[in-house]
């Protein structure tokens, strides 16, 4: 019997321990991203993180070993034009410029060094969210290039915050065309990537290459969806990459789990 149970408890330890190498590869060779919109000194809600989560959750990140890294690295690592991502890069996000990111969001990031991006639907700027039917304040031009010069970096988020998933190819490429002629006009410097607002992109083939198109057009060379998921690296699906929604209502258990493995199904 001692013959018979060597062998199999061998396997099971071979087993553990390529399950334990192959993570830690997948681990360190990957991009993650975290979608994050308001912040509040104290308020936590779906769309919502206080200042001392925001706090938390950067230490933490720090601590364990991960590098915050810039949209401009990002593209730069895609596009070959820079050097590579380091080993368990994270890029944070926030959607929507409420004025909420430049108030209490930057002090936090400037406080460990954090690069950020934030994705600017340009039709609402100096307005309020009124896709949600909110009042929460936008930041104005001046606000979002104060962001600018002070490490935020912006990029497209549509122009009036729609779902492209119900659009059509044509409904799609007119408001990107206003997004990117918005950006100039306004002279905002608006990195070449978008945000889908909803993580909505078209179901049907034919929609979505009519929209493959009009992203490559304007020059858009990345856009974020949803997911849940973590990047493999390099990226290979430019239009499809993944972001963790990171909510106000998450237990930090459950944003550290979120962060170490994404959806797992």
């Amino acid at each position: 019997m001692g013959i018979l149970l060597f062998p199999v408890g061998l396997g099971i330890l071979l087993l553990s321990v390529a399950y334990v190498w192959l993570n830690f590869h997948r681990q360190v060779n990957r991009l993650r991203i975290l979608m994050y919109h308001k912040v509040d000194p104290e308020r936590m809600d779906m769309l919502t993180v206080s200042v001392p989560q925001l706090r938390q959750q950067l230490r933490y990140l720090q601590s364990a070993g991960y590098h915050f890294v810039s949209l401009q690295a990002v593209l730069a690592d895609f596009t070959g034009t820079g050097p590579a991502l380091p080993p368990r890069s994270v890029l944070l996000t926030f959607d929507d410029g409420y004025r909420n990111n430049l108030t209490y969001a930057l002090p936090v990031l400037q406080s460990f060094a954090s690069p950020a991006v934030v994705f600017v639907p340009t039709a609402y700027i100096g307005k309020t969210n009124v896709w949600d039917g909110g009042t929460d304040p936008l930041m104005s031009v001046d606000e979002l290039r104060h962001l600018s010069r002070h490490g935020v970096e912006l990029a497209y988020h549509s122009h009036r915050h729609l779902n492209y998933k119900g659009l059509s190819a044509d409904q799609i490429g007119e408001d990107l065309l206003a997004n990117l002629a918005a950006a100039r006009q306004l002279d905002l410097p608006l990195l070449p990537a978008f945000a889908y607002p909803y993580g909505g992109r078209p179901k049907d083939l034919a929609t979505y290459r009519g929209m493959e198109a009009a992203m490559k057009e304007g020059g858009i060379r990345l856009a974020f969806r949803i997911g849940n998921r973590i990047n493999s690296l390099p990226l290979r699906k430019p239009l499809e990459i993944n972001r963790i929604d990171v909510r106000g209502t998450d237990s930090f258990a459950l944003f550290k789990r979120k962060v170490r493995w994404g959806r797992l199904l």
